[in-house]
């Protein structure tokens, strides 16, 4: 590819950021000297806008955000949703059964908060890791009155199979069911992945395919990566996210990134 990128979308979660969630020195030297030399820097998360936001003032972002795992759309700066999809609520009534068969713990989300039925230890870990508390849900009935975005539930991975078996039920369309983590298993609208958000983001920025790189390590950001002109999986990525990718970076606790601070240009 002669020319290089004009927007780099990255994940943020074993990408962006490195085991202590923090960004380093030399990728945050790398990302201005993009934004200074006439490139658009954004991300691609399953996190919220509460969690997002501090990296976005971090990397002074200015360019919409692909959220929810690409269920939304969001200016950094406006806080204006240029796009958002919601689960169905055959989806939601679901979900909400196989809760008393799986041993997960739920987050729901709605219009930019998270709801919990109760804060067990996984959602104390949850919650400090993406920076904000969750709210407790009292009843089931408050969710007829809110627009669910996505579910995340958390716990063994050993039942993800079998949910994902039960949730489908024989349908042959329905919400997708997509492990963004070890433990993370989550339920996003009909067609929602980072790939189809981040096509709508190009059409919102004016940008071709061809000029995009990003940069991501789970299975959520697949689709993200085999989208873009250049896809990049980082060292600690699986196998299959690999598979996808053009290029590895190295992984995220060692400066993951392919630009250039010198010339300006990412190495490809």
């Amino acid at each position: 590819m002669n020319e290089s990128p004009r927007l780099a979308v990255c994940d943020i979660d074993g990408t962006l950021v490195d085991s202590k969630k923090r960004i380093s020195p030399l990728n945050r030297k790398a990302i201005k000297a993009f934004q200074d030399g006439g490139g658009a820097f954004t991300l691609a998360t399953g996190r919220i806008e509460k969690s997002a936001l501090p990296y976005c003032r971090e990397l002074n972002i200015q360019v919409p955000l692909i959220l929810y795992n690409g269920a939304r759309i969001v200016h950094p700066l406006s806080g204006e949703v240029l796009m958002e999809k919601h689960l169905h609520e055959e989806d939601i009534t679901r979900a909400l059964l196989l809760r008393k068969t799986y041993p997960l713990d739920y987050i729901l989300y709605s219009e930019g908060e998270a709801y919990v039925f109760d804060r067990s230890s996984f959602i104390r870990e949850f919650e400090k890791g993406d920076g904000y508390e969750c709210s407790i849900l009292r009843d089931t009935g408050e969710l007829t009155r809110k627009k669910i975005t996505k579910i995340l539930m958390i716990g063994d991975n050993s039942c993800f199979d079998a949910f994902r078996r039960d949730f489908r039920s024989d349908r042959k369309r329905g919400a997708a069911l997509v492990q963004s983590e070890s433990n993370y298993l989550e339920i996003l609208p009909e067609g929602v992945n980072k790939g189809t958000a981040l096509e709508e983001l190009e059409k919102i920025l004016g940008f071709n395919r061809k000029n995009v790189i990003c940069f991501g390590d789970n299975h959520n950001d697949i689709e993200m990566i085999r989208r873009a002109g250049i896809g990049v999986a980082m060292k600690n990525a699986g196998d299959e996210v690999k598979a996808a990718a053009d290029l590895i970076a190295p992984d995220h606790n060692h400066d993951g990134h392919f630009y250039n601070t010198r010339t300006r240009r990412f190495a490809i």
